[in-house]
């Protein structure tokens, strides 16, 4: 287990000791002002000292925010999803819609929404389940097409439903897609809310950027930063502990046997 854990997560470790070496070398020979680059020590005084006030408030605004707009997509996509599963038809009338979706920007829609929701948590849960949505749900219609045909074939020779085909096979064999989708759209929610936080808010983590950038308080904006930054880790983590017991059978064997 200890060898296991060293291999797979050594490099990160070492990767983000030398990050942090090179920014208390660069803090320390003050080769660039404190407004820009400040030093670890500063970062870590401006989380400690804020958190109670106002940062733990934010943080907690932001996330609530975030989670609640991951579901939110997730639900939609999944119900998008096993409609089309029963009624073809709806899938191929969205696929276009979410393919063309793309080309909008969610975060441009966030001040349309802050202009017809007004400032409360509707507008910023509205625009992390629309970033959410799209991944999931082509990722998880390109699953459920992609079924061999041969297998499909076989089991309607067994006498199989439409309804055991598409729970017992199309979906399972989909699911690992869908959350390969997701594990990319939660790395980006906290930083989705956050933007749309800057289009109007009275807290949250936008809302305190928006306070702190102009002041040149950069040792509290690299504080809210590594605050998301941890968000999306948590995020990604449990995205990933959600996958290995929804989907076992996607577990690589070397992880399922240690031995």
């Amino acid at each position: 287990m200890t060898v296991r854990f060293l291999r797979s997560a050594g490099p990160a470790c070492v990767t983000l000791l030398l990050v942090l070496a090179a920014w208390i070398t660069v803090t320390t020979l003050e080769l660039v002002p404190e407004y820009v680059i400040p030093s670890p020590l500063a970062v870590l005084d401006s989380l400690v000292s804020t958190w109670p006030d106002r940062l733990g408030s934010a943080t907690l605004l932001t996330a609530t925010e975030t989670v609640v707009g991951v579901v939110l997509g997730v639900v939609v996509a999944v119900t998008v999803v096993v409609i089309s599963g029963f009624v073809p038809a709806v899938g191929q009338a969205m696929t276009p819609l979410l393919v063309a979706s793309q080309a909008i920007p969610v975060i441009v829609i966030g001040p349309l929404l802050t202009i017809s929701l007004g400032y409360g948590m509707a507008p910023k849960v509205i625009v992390v389940a629309l970033l959410c949505f799209f991944p999931v749900a082509l990722n998880l219609l390109s699953g459920i097409r992609s079924v061999d045909a041969r297998m499909i074939d076989t089991l309607r020779s067994l006498h199989a439903t439409r309804w055991s085909l598409f729970w017992r096979v199309r979906l399972p064999f989909a699911a690992p897609r869908g959350f390969a989708g997701l594990r990319v759209s939660v790395t980006f929610a906290p930083v989705a809310a956050v933007f749309a936080e800057y289009t109007g808010s009275t807290n949250g983590l936008g809302y305190l950027m928006l306070q702190a950038i102009p002041r040149l308080q950069t040792d509290f904006v690299f504080a809210q930063v590594a605050v998301l930054t941890i968000m999306s880790s948590v995020l990604l983590a449990s995205v990933t502990m959600l996958e290995r017991l929804i989907c076992p059978w996607n577990t690589p064997t070397r992880e399922r046997n240690p031995s």
